[in-house]
């Protein structure tokens, strides 16, 4: 009876795991069909867009042919609200105003735990372009630049920093 007992309780031990682990891995396509088409798991997870790494801060990133931009912080970043000022100007150092800019932040290391999504800039007065970003944890951050001018996309660049 001892033995029985024993045989029944290794082989419950050895079936439990089973039921733990699904059984086929989940490919972008089983994810789609249960999701639905364009639906996926995790905000982001399909975009194909990539954002190459910019120059540093107040450097001179080239834009197009004749344009030019220069984007900074408000102060150095850490908790709290960290304003985005980006400055355009022409190869003759004149401000331009006349491009749409966006961007999204986040945490590379957490996707889409802090993304806050395409959010577009807001033009001050002065002709800079401003967009605030809520930094809520310490750690690596990321912001993505998307520049536009008649609709289209003509620019598009990622800057990394830490809190």
């Amino acid at each position: 009876m001892a033995i029985k007992k024993n045989v029944l309780f290794i082989l419950i031990l050895a079936v439990i795991p089973f039921f733990y682990y699904p059984l086929q891995a989940q490919s972008p396509e089983i994810s789609k069909a249960k999701h639905g088409p364009g639906m996926s798991i995790s905000p982001g997870a399909e975009k194909a867009a990539a954002f190459p790494t910019m120059l540093g801060l107040g450097k001179k990133v080239p834009l197009i042919d004749d344009y030019y931009f220069v984007y900074n912080f408000d102060k150095r970043p850490k908790l709290g609200t960290l304003i985005i000022k980006v400055e355009i100007f022409t190869k003759e150092g004149k401000k331009d105003a006349s491009f749409e800019l966006k961007a999204d932040a986040g945490m590379p290391s957490m996707k889409g735990a802090h993304e806050t999504g395409d959010q577009p800039f807001t033009l001050s007065r002065k002709g800079d372009y401003l967009l605030p970003i809520n930094i809520v944890m310490p750690g690596d951050w990321e912001i993505r630049l998307t520049f536009s001018k008649d609709g289209k996309v003509i620019f598009r660049g990622s800057h990394q920093f830490n809190v």
